[in-house]
């Protein structure tokens, strides 16, 4: 590919949206006054953090093929780290932010996690955790929005 980012700005699966949908109208709406990448990637990661509640019972009742429908996340505001990847990935690109849904480990997190890195001009991949953060918040911890990658063990990207 001539940009080794393009995959990353696609609406493809598990990051599914279309420019009508209503995570990307609200990516527009949250981002339409900034001006640069990082400030709007922050926009729409503070949104999420702050209106989408971790769902700890989910999990137990999704079969092994459960791919977030991300609409469907913003709507009911709750999720889990699928889902918040999912979501935040799709929101990114619909505005066109590439944006990777990464599965794999953190380290102190005991079960298979989801997350994002993000592509921020002069930056790079910087690594994003919404779930990680929505559960500081609601713990009342103030959370970091770029993540440590030393932290994250990736073992897929989507």
């Amino acid at each position: 590919l001539k940009d080794d980012k393009i995959s990353f700005l696609q609406s493809a699966s598990p990051v599914n949206w279309h420019k009508d949908s209503e995570v990307a109208k609200m990516a527009v709406k949250l981002t339409e006054k900034m001006d640069t990448d990082e400030k709007k990637a922050y926009a729409i990661y503070e949104y999420i953090t702050k209106n989408i509640k971790y769902n700890k019972n989910k999990i137990t009742s999704l079969e092994t093929d459960y791919v977030p429908i991300v609409d469907e996340i913003l709507s009911s505001g709750e999720g889990i780290c699928f889902d918040y990847a999912a979501l935040y990935a799709a929101m990114l690109r619909s505005i066109d932010i590439p944006a990777k849904l990464v599965k794999g480990y953190k380290n102190d997190i005991d079960t298979y996690h989801a997350w994002n890195e993000v592509y921020l001009q002069d930056q790079g991949w910087v690594t994003i955790d919404t779930s990680y953060d929505a559960v500081m918040l609601e713990y009342e911890t103030s959370p970091t929005f770029k993540k440590d990658i030393n932290e994250y063990r990736k073992e897929k990207e989507y």
